[in-house]
């Protein structure tokens, strides 16, 4: 069964619409023979990925209790621990006992219901489980901040809402109007901006220092893909749209971004973001969707 955050979001299907986040994002080699976590991880399809690369072993966790992701039901080569709370993971795994700690898209999200996000809380956690050497793979959307303007600073999210969309008109209204539906739909919690609540995601520099104080070295840090997000979405998931078609469009989604993605030109740096253009401009031929960078860190603890 699903977690309750998944169930309420239809996560099997929405998922497919917002990001691709399987082989871009953890590469075989720093899989293959390892100890791995797979940290908070939803379906389970990251996991099933994983798996196939050959680690030593894989240990799969979610944060509610008594829970299974969807896709493991069944699959008992992957061990699996429910209830690991972000605030928990040092208590999950014994110290210097893992080579890699997965998170994918679980960063910009709080440490628990109701609580406060914590990078650096997790990433002293993380440390300490890791072996000399061993990884962490993390990504996150990118902090996007929709409207800077004086009569709206130091406003929370709810009333900066309602004044925001009395500023702006158009096509401009409408995609902050879009921009609302993702953070409401996702449960995306807003973030304090130097004028507030202005925005959401985590902000790339930040946490970038937060692995360098937590003692990592620094391997990877890039722009991966793009969360996409299309609009309606809301609406269809609480039964006043059309899901068939949002259940059809994630196929097609998922299809253009493997497309891309596993092309040897996404691999370059430099070529991606032409490349994320392309994607980008055929979902629009589908769907009208927003988009927002997703950041990727890979970083390694030292042998000494």
């Amino acid at each position: 069964m699903t977690t309750s955050w998944e169930a309420e979001r239809r996560w099997e299907v929405v998922r497919y619409l917002v990001y691709y986040l399987q082989e871009n994002f953890v590469l075989s080699p720093w899989v293959q023979g390892k100890d791995v976590v797979d940290f908070s991880c939803g379906l389970g399809d990251l996991s099933i990925y994983l798996q196939s690369l050959k680690p030593k072993s894989l240990c799969a966790t979610v944060p509610e209790k008594d829970h299974v992701p969807l896709l493991l039901k069944d699959r008992n080569d992957i061990q699996q621990i429910s209830g690991v709370e972000a605030s928990q993971i040092k208590k999950a795994f014994s110290p210097e006992s893992k080579d890699l700690f997965v998170a994918r898209m679980v960063f910009q999200f709080p440490t628990m219901e109701d609580h406060f996000i914590d990078v650096d809380g997790m990433l002293e956690q993380i440390f300490t489980i890791l072996r000399p050497g061993g990884r962490v793979v993390i990504c996150s959307h990118e902090y996007k901040e929709l409207y800077d303007h004086p009569s709206l600073w130091n406003l929370d999210i709810k009333n900066y809402k309602e004044k925001l969309l009395d500023l702006v008109e158009g096509e401009y209204k409408q995609r902050v109007m879009d921009y609302f539906e993702l953070i409401e739909t996702i449960g995306l919690p807003p973030r304090e901006g130097v004028h507030g609540q202005t925005g959401f995601g985590l902000k790339s520099l930040m946490c970038v220092d937060s692995f360098v104080q937590a003692g990592f070295h620094l391997e990877i840090c890039d722009h991966l893909e793009d969360f996409t997000f299309p609009r309606g979405l809301y609406k269809a998931l609480h039964g006043e749209g059309d899901w068939p078609f949002f259940d059809q469009l994630a196929k097609k989604v998922f299809a253009i971004k493997q497309k891309y993605i596993l092309s040897k030109e996404f691999q370059d740096k430099y070529q991606r973001p032409g490349l994320l253009q392309k994607v980008y401009g055929e979902l629009l031929d589908l769907h009208p969707f927003i988009t927002i960078p997703i950041f990727r860190i890979v970083a390694q603890k030292p042998f000494s």
